[in-house]
């Protein structure tokens, strides 16, 4: 096999989560002007991948010209996850992916490097029941490149041996700047026949791009 170590985003690879994230901004600035939500939302499907400490800051500071602490960040950010929490626990898993993380977890090693708030990503993932196939569950606010640099350093994980699978350009980023190899998931935040990379429509196939 050309990988052994492969790590997952979360949200559109794992789970099909993606739109409950984006409605959780909608519920959260629900009494604000629905125009200046949506130019949020807008931003959160260009920038997959990005914390949610990111997207509030940049809700308030660039579009609504609104200095906001770090305090109330961090407020904001606690309340979208009681929002979430619920539904992402519930959402359909990808295609494929339960089924490929049980019949090779013991072949690869796996983990996750998401966007997501981490504290509430292990808690979902252990709620999920899938938390044991992963080394290791990193999530937000923690920068995801640098997540991932520090878990290839940490784990001695080679570079060549390792495949980032994820569904944003936030994620193709990350990839490349810790340079290693990326497989792209179509979820619909980003057409991947635009970009010289390989991508899967779901995670039934994944296996075969592995070689």
């Amino acid at each position: 096999m050309k990988f052994q170590h492969i790590l997952f985003d979360f949200d559109g690879v794992l789970v099909e989560s993606n739109e409950i994230r984006f409605n959780g901004f909608r519920k959260l600035f629900r009494d604000y002007p629905k125009g200046q939500v949506e130019q949020l939302v807008n931003y959160s499907k260009a920038n997959g991948g990005v914390s949610r400490y990111k997207k509030i800051e940049f809700f308030f500071n660039t579009i609504r010209k609104e200095p906001i602490s770090s305090k109330s960040v961090n407020h904001w950010a606690n309340q979208f996850s009681e929002l979430v929490t619920k539904d992402i626990l519930e959402a359909r898993p990808v295609e494929g992916s339960l089924e490929f993380l049980e019949k090779y977890f013991n072949q690869f090693d796996f983990a996750i490097v998401s966007g997501s708030d981490q504290r509430e990503l292990r808690e979902v993932c252990k709620g999920r029941g899938i938390d044991s196939f992963f080394k290791i569950i990193l999530g937000s606010p923690t920068e995801k490149q640098d997540n991932i640099a520090a878990l290839l350093s940490d784990f001695k994980w080679a570079r060549s041996k390792s495949v980032y699978i994820g569904d944003s350009n936030n994620d193709l980023d990350a990839a490349k700047t810790n340079d290693i190899d990326f497989i792209g998931r179509s979820s619909g935040l980003v057409d991947w026949e635009g970009y010289n990379v390989k991508f899967v429509s779901d995670l039934s196939s994944l296996y075969n791009f592995l070689y």
